[in-house]
């Protein structure tokens, strides 16, 4: 591990998982799920769930960690809440951040909805789609329920809840048995990544700063520094700036993302789009990505570059292996290549940890009862029983929903590669903007060819966009922190898993509630958002295909299996040369749309480390620790304070300050 990496220590305190720390979870779990909905279907400000670190939980966690429980720590400590209560409320937010917006409620209600509201003549989805839709996962659009839902509903109509109630159970059904597998596996590979490969954990990091306690001061550490109140101005300055451009529309913008508008492309070639190279600073990643090591982000900008110039080689060689396939990226050879890439690092990290594995099964099998699970969130053995039963459920609900044996062999390849892979980049990386360059659905299709997918198993890869269509609906890399976070902290935190469980619920059923609710009193089509308006381009896409009888596409297959044996030779050359200077992460992840939207960035953030560490190496390293800190709650707060302003002045035609 290099030295700029930190090391996650416990946190002094021993503590109990407590009542009031589950009270204050599900308070946060219910606020994660009612005003970032409302925010934005209603008064159309931020996406606030647009990231793995949601943006709805940073803002209320940061006032509780930094305003409420320091005020309780000045005035009365006994009623401040301990590290690990708050890591209770910081895991249980998490969980509740999966499921609102764009992931898994809206997702799924889109998915149950829009075959029959966009249904047409023309498309003839009643004849070519519907048919392939079972019954116990969409619901039936008696009394015009759905166009109700899009359109609102007339004066004095109820709201027609049990159409909805049978599909929304075996939906998030199947959500919450996702999801604790995932968990399941995060306690599996918890101590091989973070205590064996060393993974530095980034996002984990910066949220234990916030919980962390002094002895010699009401603050945590890194709080109480000048710098860190320096760092907090910054981002908050700019953004208050700006909000001064909502009332004066002359007033000159401090341009920072892509999102504020004003962010300049640089041109490099008429063989790159311009789209590749554009200079804007992102705040959010700036303060997650300080904590990542200079390897990692040296790599990210050399492979990101030298796939720009692959790029721009086919281009001008007009080579194409075809469309990139729904929500992959861009370039069809580098996803599939860097998808190639992702599947060897899963692979190599499995291998890796085959010891600590073997140890866990031997548990299983009671031939090595000495095995110390205590830090885990539940027993080795609980977690490896969860996985296998889940996995078994998982199976079972696509077999049945009518995705034949043969496709979910593949599906649940790409869908393994997904959800591990992009849980262990965030974990190496810190980066709480990623997807995957190509999607599970794309990876059986090709795989497999058209001609071997029934029409009814074609459906349900359209509709299996549902629970990861992007990125943050990815229950795993939220496992992975979690499980993480928890192991920082002493004290028992088996009870913790009782309280993620009761979030899932609460956070579907309110999710649920709150969206139908707004839907069926402002129409559904009105919110101006993604998850209601585009699955007509998936579902059309995946008729075309049953129009199709193509094999296998040997030529995206190529590229894939070239990115896995460029990755072996990369993790290779860095096992066997001491002096290698790229980690082949960088390979993994070069070829995605949220490492374009921030690729200027992480440039920013590795000049910078890498002057400070040539300056005053470690040491200084760690006293800018604090600046980053504060520039990452500076902009959190100024993301709060816009909003504010946007319910206040501004609904229904809020601004965004707040993407990749």
């Amino acid at each position: 591990m290099s030295l700029n990496q930190p090391q996650v220590e416990h946190l002094d305190r021993t503590d109990r998982v407590t009542l009031r720390s589950v009270l204050v979870g599900l308070i946060l779990v219910v606020s994660v799920n009612t005003w970032p909905i409302y925010g934005l279907y209603v008064i159309h400000i931020n996406q606030m769930v647009f990231s793995y670190m949601a943006m709805a939980l940073m803002i209320p966690f940061v006032l509780l960690s930094l305003g409420i429980n320091v005020a309780l720590r000045r005035f009365r400590r006994s009623w401040a809440l301990s590290p690990l209560e708050l890591v209770v409320v910081f895991s249980m937010g998490l969980v509740g951040a999966l499921f609102p917006l764009m992931n898994f409620t809206g997702l799924i209600m889109g998915h149950m909805s829009t075959p029959y509201y966009f249904a047409t003549p023309e498309n003839a989805w009643a004849d070519r789609l519907h048919p392939h839709l079972p019954d116990w996962l969409f619901p039936d659009d008696q009394d015009d329920a759905m166009r109700h839902f899009y359109e609102g509903l007339p004066d004095g109509r109820p709201i027609p809840w049990r159409v909805w109630l049978g599909p929304l159970i075996w939906w998030f059904a199947f959500a919450g048995i996702l999801t604790w597998t995932c968990l399941c596996v995060a306690v599996l590979l918890r101590r091989q990544w973070a205590d064996v490969e060393r993974l530095p954990f980034p996002a984990a990091q910066v949220a234990l700063e916030l919980v962390r306690e002094s002895d010699r001061s009401i603050w945590p550490p890194l709080v109480r520094n000048r710098l860190f109140w320096i760092g907090l101005a910054i981002p908050l300055f700019v953004i208050c700036w700006n909000i001064v451009g909502y009332f004066l529309p002359d007033f000159p913008k401090i341009p920072i993302t892509r999102a504020g508008g004003g962010v300049t492309f640089l041109h490099i070639s008429r063989y790159i789009p311009d789209r590749y190279f554009y200079i804007g600073v992102h705040f959010f990643i700036m303060g997650f990505a300080y904590w990542t090591s200079l390897e990692v982000l040296f790599s990210i900008l050399f492979f990101y570059f030298l796939v720009c110039v692959e790029v721009g080689f086919f281009n001008r060689l007009g080579y194409s292996i075809g469309t990139p396939g729904l929500w992959s990226s861009a370039h069809a050879a580098n996803a599939w290549q860097a998808f190639g890439a992702l599947t060897f690092m899963l692979g190599w990290s499995l291998w890796v940890g085959r010891d600590h594995l073997a140890r866990i099964w031997r548990l299983v099998r009671r031939e090595d009862p000495a095995i110390d699970d205590r830090e885990e969130l539940f027993s080795y053995r609980t977690a490896i029983y969860g996985t296998l039963l889940g996995g078994c459920f998982v199976v079972g609900w696509l077999h049945a929903s009518g995705m034949d044996l043969h496709v979910i062999l593949p599906f649940l390849i790409g869908m393994t590669i997904l959800y591990l892979g992009v849980a262990r980049v965030m974990a190496e990386t810190g980066l709480v903007y990623l997807r995957g360059t190509v999607m599970p659905p794309s990876f059986a299709l090709f795989t497999l060819g058209s001609a071997a997918i029934r029409p009814a198993s074609m459906a349900t890869l359209a509709y299996s966009f549902a629970y990861f269509t992007d990125a943050k609906s990815l229950a795993m890399a939220s496992s992975a922190h979690i499980a993480r976070i928890a192991a920082a902290v002493r004290g028992s935190k088996r009870p913790t898993t009782a309280a993620l469980a009761l979030a899932g619920l609460v956070a579907a059923v309110t999710s649920v509630a709150f969206t139908l609710h707004l839907g069926y009193e402002y129409g559904a089509y009105n919110f101006r958002a993604f998850e209601f308006r585009t699955h007509p381009n998936i579902f059309n896409y995946y008729l075309r295909q049953m129009e199709t009888a193509l094999g296998p596409d040997w030529r995206r297959l190529g590229f894939y299996f070239g990115g896995l044996i460029v990755m072996g030779i990369l993790t290779l050359a860095r096992y066997r040369f001491p002096a290698w200077p790229l980690h082949p992460v960088g390979f993994a992840i070069s070829e995605t749309h949220a490492i374009r939207g921030t690729i200027f960035t992480i440039f920013l953030v590795w000049l910078t480390k890498t002057l400070i560490f040539r300056i005053g190496g470690i040491q200084l390293y760690r006293r800018g620790q604090p600046f980053f800190l504060g520039i990452l709650c500076g902009f959190v707060l100024g993301v709060a304070i816009s909003a504010t302003v946007d319910a206040i002045w501004f609904p229904g035609s809020g601004h965004s300050v707040h993407h990749w």
